[in-house]
């Protein structure tokens, strides 16, 4: 491969890259954002949805019209088009701003994603285009899993504002480098027509599936707005699959689907993609919320399975036709259900190591699957058949992302609040067997059922409740005043001396009292705090449970594929 290939790869992998970075570079930056707007963090989640939603609803349609005006011309008005959204974005100064600027980055986003693919895939002969798809695949996995991490180092040194404003110069680097590089004169294109029926229907399918997943937590998964929205788009779905088998141009020619590996293949990458948004959307919450680490620190405990990611995947990629498909793919879960059984019993009391474990297991079962998956679908297409095929895998994986955040936050909540009513449970019955006075215990009780509708329990923010100094010498004091008033009413008059030996006395019982008081507190918050960790951790930690029978059940699709691979 001569140098300005190798310069263009790299440039297109790095396109990849960024989009894939901004479906989830700004989620750890959502409290900051969240001040500096002030806005309710449930409006604030449409500036990720917006983006999510559009991008995967116009994947599909915009990576067919690169087929019709020519990829070069489309991925350099992308890349301007992505540059403009990604400044509205940065410099917003009100959640609507912020909206129109992610609508715009979403759109140049669903342009550059497919047409960057392309654009790399015709460099090199069908037979050496594994190497390409394991770098797009790497950078793209890679764009995914370091979106919090970097979103993190940004929002905390630079501001939140960056996290959108890094992007312009980036593209102004690439898009010169496209220029250079790249060719727009007798770009090579396809002779045929827009499936405009096609594109009404398979984007107005994704975009209400999409709507459903990312809403449906908010809605109420039972609700009739997400049951509406799936079971149109499930019509729509009908209607297109209709639609593209009686169309002489169909957007997605449906004789794809005949091909046991490219159906193995969407059915592998949808499972390791959920699998993936689970682990990058639970766990670094888990490690703020229960262990007590930084967001920064959180991003970064999960960087290592970043770097696993990037070997693994090329390497893998290269066994591509010399071991049998179901061989690697089936490696490749095997390794990520190992994974997510150390995810579901995670201990990082002592250490961090078995998270660096599941890390590197992670890496390597993604990294086993993503980029051979690839290779096996669309490794022998070409044209308009590469196009379709590689589109709809961008979806799918897309999808797998949503599914994996938006069902594991949904059980997530569900888990939480279960595990308040315990909390509050546990704690009430902590305090009424404990040898606390009445008086302390009704307090006490009182406090942790007006804390019993509070939106979260978090075992590192609550605080030793104590009867400090102050309140023991105003005690005495209060104690003391009323012995001396019900003397006085009797008709006895105690001398000053004999008040302050008085007050002497009732301070040194007081103070015998308190300490047996902050001692019994002392045991019932060290119990408390044990039971929300514990509570807590079991909260994060079964959804890996769940999981893993799903993804020991995906093992079956391996027998999808065919025994024998092309070499």
């Amino acid at each position: 491969m001569t140098m300005k290939k190798k310069l263009i790869i790299l440039t297109l992998s790095v396109i990849g890259f960024l989009v894939i970075l901004d479906t989830n570079i700004m989620n750890i930056a959502i409290p900051e954002i969240q001040s500096g707007l002030h806005v309710s963090l449930t409006d604030l989640s449409w500036a990720i949805n917006i983006y999510t939603i559009l991008f995967a609803s116009f994947l599909i349609p915009f990576g067919r019209i690169g087929d019709i005006v020519g990829h070069v011309k489309l991925l350099n008005i992308a890349l301007i088009v992505f540059a403009i959204g990604s400044t509205i974005s940065g410099l917003a100064s009100s959640l609507n701003v912020l909206l129109i600027g992610r609508s715009i980055q979403s759109i140049g986003a669903a342009v550059m994603l497919p047409s960057g693919m392309i654009l790399g895939f015709r460099q090199v002969e069908k037979d050496k285009r594994n190497k390409i798809i394991a770098i797009f695949a790497a950078t793209q996995a890679l764009g995914a899993a370091l979106g919090p991490t970097i979103g993190g180092f940004i929002s905390q040194y630079f501001g939140w504002h960056w996290v959108f404003l890094i992007n312009v110069p980036l593209v102004v680097i690439v898009l010169v480098m496209n220029l250079l590089l790249l060719s727009m004169k007798n770009e090579v294109v396809k002779k045929i027509r827009i499936d405009f029926g096609g594109t009404v229907l398979i984007a107005g399918t994704l975009f209400l599936l999409t709507l459903s997943l990312v809403e449906g937590r908010n809605w109420n998964w039972l609700s009739l707005k997400t049951i509406g929205c799936l079971v149109s788009s499930l019509l729509l779905l009908v209607i297109f699959l209709y639609h593209e088998q009686h169309s002489s141009d169909p957007i997605i020619p449906l004789k794809l689907f005949r091909n046991r590996n490219y159906v193995g293949a969407n059915v592998v990458i949808m499972i390791t993609f959920i699998v993936l948004a689970s682990y990058i959307g639970i766990i670094p919450t888990f490690l703020t919320k229960v262990i007590g680490v930084s967001e920064l620190h959180a991003a970064l405990l999960i960087t290592p399975m970043s770097i696993t990611l990037l070997f693994s995947t090329p390497i893998a990629t290269k066994l591509v036709g010399k071991v049998n498909s179901r061989i690697l793919v089936g490696f490749g879960i095997i390794i990520l259900s190992i994974s997510v059984y150390l995810m579901g019993h995670l201990n990082l009391e002592n250490n961090y190591n078995q998270l660096y474990l599941v890390d590197i297991l992670l890496g390597l079962g993604i990294g086993s699957i993503a980029g051979p998956a690839m290779s096996i679908a669309v490794g022998r297409l070409e044209g308009t058949e590469l196009t379709a095929a590689q589109n709809v895998l961008n979806v799918v994986r897309n999808i797998g992302m949503i599914i994996g955040i938006a069902l594991f936050l949904s059980l997530l909540d569900g888990n939480i609040d279960s595990a308040k009513q315990n909390v509050h449970s546990y704690a009430t019955d902590r305090i009424e067997n404990s040898k606390l006075p009445k008086v302390v215990q009704n307090k006490m009780i009182n406090k942790v059922k007006g804390n019993a509708n509070t939106s979260q329990i978090n075992s590192q923010s609550i605080k030793q409740p104590q009867i400090s100094t102050d309140q023991t010498i105003k005690m005495a004091k209060t104690q003391t005043k009323i012995i001396i008033d019900t003397k006085s009413n009797a008709g006895i008059i105690l001398p000053t001396e004999i008040k302050q030996q008085l007050y002497q006395k009732v301070l040194v019982t007081t103070q015998n009292k308190v300490k047996v008081i902050n001692h019994e507190l002392k045991g019932i918050f060290k119990d408390v705090k044990q039971y929300i960790h514990n509570q807590l951790t079991d909260a994060f930690l079964k959804l890996y449970k769940w999981e893993l029978p799903f993804v020991v059940f995906g093992f079956l699709a391996v027998f999808i594929f065919k025994e024998k691979q092309y070499k």
